[in-house]
C-alpha cells in the first residue's frame, strides 16, 4: 500500500495538494512552510482526536483527504472534517465509489482501525496490557501507527520508538512487538482472566471445606485415630467377640435338647438381628437419598428464580477493550424454567416412590424388632433352665459380648468419621493442586528468534548508512530499542537517536512487509534536522564533517535504492544532494514567494 495524494480543501480556497509516488518522497526546505502540518494531517487521518493546529495559511480550510493505493492497484480515499472527533469517510473508488462512514474510536462500529488493519491482516488482534492484572487491549490503528509514522518529537526521544514504556505501556509495547514479529497475538490472556476467576472460586471452596473440618471434626489427624489404627482395633474386637461367642456356644451345646432348642432360637435371632441391622442401614441410606432429592428440588427451584434475576441483570465485557457493555441476552429463560420444572416433577415422583419404600422398610424393621425381642425373651427362659452349672459362665460371657458389641459399634462410628474426614482432606488436596496449577500472572511468549531477525535487518540498514559501529547493533527486547556497540540508543545525542529510530522503523518494515503485516509505507518527520554540515556553536574537524555529510548522503542514497517497491516519505529541513533528486519524488518548499513552491498551502496573491 502507498499514499498517492494528500489534499486539504476549503470553500472558495485553492486546494493544498501533495502528490506522492512509490519509493522515496522528500519534502524539504525552509521552516514554517507546512511540513509539520503535513505530519499532523497524517496523524489526524489515522485517527488522532485533535486536528492539526490552525496556522495562518490554513485559515478557511475545512477538510482533509488522503488517497491510498493497495498493492492490487485498488484505490480508496479517507476524508475527514478538520474538527475534533470528526468521523472518517471512506470512499472505495474501484468499488462503484462505495462510501462508508468510519468511527475514529475502535469501540464503535464500523471503525477506522478495523477497516485499515484488515488490509494488512492485523484486524481483531489482542494485545496484553498487564501480566498480573490480565488487562488487554485491541490492536488499533493509533497503536500500530507508531511503526510507520513518527513525528519530530518522537524521532529524537530517548524512549523506545514503540512508546514511553510508562506504567502498563511497557507490557503493551512488548505485546505489540511480539505480535508483529510472530503474527500471533496475546488473545490467550482472556483465558487467564477466566482462570483468575476460577482460582478465586477454588480458594473459597478450599476455605469452606477447611472451616467445615474445624467445626465438625474436632480431632486432629494423628496416629491415634488413623484408619490403619482403627482397623487394627476393630479386628481385635471382632476376634474377641468371635472367641467369646464360640465359648458361649460351647457351653450351650453341652446341654442336649435344651441347648439344641436354644441354638435354633439363637440362629433365628442372629438372622433377625442381621435383618434388623441391614434394614436400619437401608433405612438410613434411603433417608439420606430423600434429603438429597429434597436438596436437588430446592436447588432447581432456586435455579428457576436465579435465571430470571440473571437475565435481568446480565452484563458482558467487550472482548476487545475489556470495558463493560450491555448486550442482548441469549439465555432462554422459559426453556430453563421448563427444564427445571420437569426435573422437579421427576424428583416429586421419586420422592413419592421413596416414601412408600421407607414405610415398607420401617414396617418390616418394626416387625423384625418385635420378633427379635420375643425370641431373645425365649432364649432367656432356656438360659434359666440350664441351671447354675453354666449360669455364671453364661452371664459373664453375655456381659463380655455386650461390652464388645458396644465397643465395636463405637469404633465403627469413629472409623466412619475418620473416613469422611480423610475424604474431605483428599478433596481439599485435589482443589489445592488445581488451584496451584493456575498461574497468577500472564507471561508474554518468548520471541527471541524473531527479535534476532529484526535485529539483523536494523543492523543491515545502519551498515548501509555507514553508521558508526552499525554492524554491532542488537535489539534489546526489555527496552524495545536497539543497542549500538554496547551503548543504548537513548544514550546517544539527538541526531544519532533520530537516525537510529529511522533505522528501527525501516528494519521493521523490511522484516514485516514480506509477511503481509506492514502497510508498506513509512513517514519520517525530521530524521536529519539535527545533523548539520557545519555546527554553529563550534568548528568541526575534517573527520567529523566528513562523517556527518557522508551519513546524510548515505541515508538518502539508501532510501532511493532499496525501497522502490515500498514508500518512504521524509519531511526535513535537511536538503538531499542534487544528484539524488532525479532518483526520488523531490518537493522543495522555498519559503520565498518568488522562488518555486512557497510551502504546503498556496500563497495568496495580494
Amino acid at each position: 500500500m502507498i499514499i498517492k495524494k494528500l489534499e486539504v480543501k476549503g470553500a472558495g480556497k485553492e486546494p493544498a495538494v501533495i502528490e506522492f509516488k512509490a519509493g522515496l518522497n522528500v519534502i524539504a526546505g525552509a521552516s514554517d512552510t507546512g511540513k509539520s502540518y503535513i505530519t499532523k494531517c497524517f496523524q489526524f487521518i489515522f485517527g488522532a482526536k485533535q486536528p492539526p493546529k490552525s496556522i495562518d495559511q490554513a485559515k478557511g480550510y475545512t477538510h482533509l483527504e488522503i488517497t491510498f493505493e493497495t498493492k492490487e492497484g485498488n484505490r480508496f480515499v479517507l476524508s475527514r472534517e478538520l474538527k475534533e472527533d470528526a468521523d472518517v469517510t471512506c470512499t472505495e473508488i474501484d468499488n462503484e465509489s462505495l462510501v462508508t462512514v468510519l468511527k475514529p474510536n475502535h469501540a464503535n462500529n464500523p471503525n477506522l482501525s478495523n477497516y485499515f488493519l484488515s488490509k494488512i491482516g492485523l484486524e481483531n488482534k489482542v494485545l496484553a496490557k498487564g501480566t498480573k492484572s490480565k488487562k488487554h487491549s485491541s490492536l488499533t490503528l493509533r497503536i500500530l501507527e507508531k511503526i510507520f509514522l513518527i513525528d519530530e518529537e518522537r524521532i529524537i526521544s530517548e524512549n523506545s520508538p514503540f512508546g514511553t514504556g510508562q506504567n502498563i505501556e511497557k507490557t503493551l509495547e512488548l505485546s505489540l512487538v511480539k505480535t508483529l514479529l510472530t503474527g500471533e497475538d496475546d488473545a490467550s490472556i482472556l483465558d487467564y482472566r477466566n482462570n483468575k476467576v476460577s482460582k478465586e472460586k477454588l480458594k473459597k471452596m478450599i476455605e469452606s471445606l477447611q472451616d467445615f473440618l474445624e467445626r465438625f471434626f474436632l480431632k486432629a489427624k494423628d496416629e491415634s485415630n488413623s484408619l490403619d489404627k482403627l482397623d487394627s482395633i476393630l479386628e481385635e474386637l471382632e476376634s474377641s467377640y468371635d472367641k467369646a461367642e464360640e465359648e458361649l456356644n460351647s457351653l450351650i451345646r453341652s446341654n442336649n435338647t435344651i441347648v439344641r432348642e436354644r441354638e435354633k432360637l439363637v440362629s433365628e435371632a442372629n438372622g433377625l438381628s442381621k435383618k434388623v441391622i441391614d434394614d436400619q442401614v437401608l433405612l438410613k441410606r434411603f433417608k439420606m437419598l430423600e434429603r438429597k432429592y429434597i436438596s436437588d428440588r430446592e436447588r432447581l427451584e432456586a435455579n428457576s428464580e436465579a435465571v430470571v434475576y440473571i437475565e435481568q441483570q446480565r452484563l458482558a465485557s467487550c472482548p476487545l477493550c475489556g470495558s463493560d457493555i450491555e448486550q442482548e441476552s441469549e439465555i432462554n429463560v422459559l426453556a430453563i424454567i421448563e427444564a427445571n420444572t420437569a426435573e422437579i416433577n421427576k424428583i416429586d415422583t421419586l420422592l413419592k416412590d421413596l416414601s412408600s419404600t421407607l414405610d415398607d422398610v420401617q414396617f418390616q424393621l418394626d416387625e423384625n424388632e418385635k420378633k427379635l425381642t420375643y425370641i431373645i425373651h425365649e432364649i432367656s427362659k432356656y438360659d434359666s433352665m440350664l441351671g447354675e452349672e453354666i449360669g455364671g459362665k453364661l452371664k459373664e460371657n453375655r456381659r463380655l459380648l455386650k461390652n464388645l458389641d458396644v465397643a465395636r459399634g463405637d469404633f465403627r462410628q469413629e472409623r466412619e468419621q475418620e473416613t469422611k474426614r480423610q475424604e474431605i482432606f483428599e478433596e481439599i488436596g485435589r482443589l489445592q493442586t488445581e488451584h496451584d496449577k493456575i498461574s497468577d500472572s500472564f507471561k508474554i511468549p518468548d520471541f527471541t528468534r524473531e527479535a534476532k531477525g529484526l535485529e539483523k535487518k536494523i543492523s543491515e540498514v545502519l551498515e548501509r548508512w555507514d553508521f558508526p559501529y552499525g554492524k554491532n547493533t542488537t535489539f534489546d527486547v526489555e527496552s524495545r530499542d536497539i543497542v549500538v556497540n554496547t551503548k543504548p540508543r537513548s544514550h546517544y545525542g539527538k541526531g544519532y537517536r533520530a537516525i537510529c529510530c529511522s533505522a528501527i522503523l525501516l528494519g521493521l518494515m523490511e522484516y514485516l512487509f514480506p509477511l503481509g503485516r506492514h502497510p508498506g509505507f513509512i513517514i519520517l518527520d525530521s530524521p536529519l534536522t539535527t545533523y548539520k554540515k557545519q555546527d554553529e556553536s563550534h568548528e568541526l574537524n575534517n573527520e567529523e564533517v566528513f562523517l556527518t555529510n557522508n551519513l546524510i548522503y548515505a541515508f538518502y542514497r539508501d532510501l532511493c535504492d532499496f525501497y522502490k517497491d515500498k514508500q518512504i516519505i521524509v519531511l526535513d529541513n535537511q536538503e538531499p544532494d542534487e544528484d539524488l533528486h532525479q532518483s526520488m519524488n523531490y518537493i522543495h518548499f522555498s519559503g520565498n514567494v518568488n522562488i518555486g513552491r512557497y510551502g504546503f498551502f498556496p500563497v495568496r496573491e495580494e
